[in-house]
């Protein structure tokens, strides 16, 4: 149970701290410039509409994203984001982070997607040891989970491991501040949870801080089946997609069964992504494509949709350069993040063609 009590956790010091935070990486932002301009006095009327009980979020802003796939993000005003970070920081995060099983691997510190593919790896390398290739992968994903997520069961788990009721309120003021689309969820047959044809009761903002707190632990329950009764000994979950290894088909066909149940008592359901299959056939977890050859090595190479979109991406930086639209700066920095991420698999190949092909570039100017 969270025992912080609402005034100690937003204190002027906690903001001023979680405005530093928030601010990093922004500082050409306009909203935080503009915030900046009168900072100490922006923020000491946010603490007093905080002090007073008066803070309400301000509404949100809506924006697409293509990259690495389409996305509809919303995030809040910098004000409302400054809330947020108080509010993760120094309650949610902590006790929420310390509940979730060690294969939760996404917003925990020292965590990620490379933790969690490291860990798969290793656990994946030993199976094979023992087993040999003979085995069977359940691949999970959440069919939209993020909008589907129901409000009132989310509040229960939440709001019922805080003591202060002033804390339990805005935790709640921010799940009811975003609804999905009706329209939106009828389309993946989901239904609206209240009367109100405005308010779905379902779903939270990609944008927000608190929303990847929420889904990190919001599927706690799916998590402590798989490791507490099932026992299964690979299983990893970034957010919404996860993973079981097993050598007993069967097994991992009854475990399906009892996941769909604990997914459908949490108001949500799997997508047709969800599926049995061979070992030998290889899986693609988190953007990249695991093969295991009939000798027992793993492969690992970017998925070709990533290759695709890497190749693309080489292009369009080198006709921008050619145009005078970005300098040779940028298309270093584009090649250093090339290979930070083929790095971690076996792309060599494709590293080196798209290191020919803007080479060049990276050289320019004498660097």
């Amino acid at each position: 149970m969270i025992e912080l009590t609402y005034d100690e956790v937003f204190t002027f010091e906690n903001i001023y701290k979680a405005h530093m935070r928030g601010r990093r990486a922004k500082r050409d932002k306009i909203p935080l410039v503009k915030f900046e301009a009168a900072m100490l006095g922006n923020l000491y009327e946010l603490y007093r509409k905080i002090e007073a009980g008066k803070f309400r979020l301000g509404g949100y802003n809506h924006f697409t994203v293509f990259e690495p796939k389409r996305r509809e993000i919303q995030t809040l005003h910098y004000a409302d984001r400054v809330v947020q970070h108080v509010l993760c920081d120094e309650v949610l995060a902590p006790y929420f982070t310390q509940r979730a099983i060690l294969d939760n691997t996404v917003c925990q510190l020292g965590k990620g997607s490379h933790f969690a593919l490291k860990r798969f790896e290793e656990k994946l390398h030993n199976y094979i040891r023992t087993h040999g290739t003979k085995g069977y992968i359940l691949k999970c994903d959440i069919l939209k989970y993020f909008p589907s997520i129901p409000h009132c069961k989310l509040k229960e788990i939440f709001s019922g491991e805080i003591r202060d009721e002033r804390l339990k309120r805005l935790v709640e003021h921010i799940i009811d501040s975003y609804h999905t689309d009706s329209g939106f969820l009828k389309n993946y047959g989901y239904d609206c949870l209240t009367p109100d044809p405005d308010k779905s009761g379902r779903g939270v903002p990609i944008g927000n801080q608190t929303s990847q707190i929420f889904g990190m632990f919001y599927l706690n329950k799916v998590d402590r089946l798989v490791k507490e009764k099932l026992r299964v000994k690979i299983y990893s979950r970034y957010m919404d997609d996860f993973l079981l290894v097993h050598e007993d088909k069967q097994f991992l066909q009854s475990a399906l069964k009892e996941l769909t149940a604990a997914v459908e008592s949490l108001g949500l359901k799997f997508n047709s992504k969800t599926q049995i299959f061979p070992l030998k056939n290889g899986v693609t977890y988190l953007g990249y494509k695991y093969r295991v050859t009939p000798t027992g090595k793993v492969v690992k190479t970017v998925k070709a949709k990533t290759q695709r979109r890497l190749r693309s991406r080489a292009r369009l930086l080198k006709k921008a350069y050619l145009e005078g639209v970005i300098d040779s700066e940028r298309v270093r920095m584009s090649v250093a993040a090339f290979h930070g991420h083929l790095m971690h698999a076996n792309s060599y190949g494709l590293e080196n063609e798209l290191a020919a092909k803007l080479g060049a570039i990276c050289h320019a100017d004498g660097k």
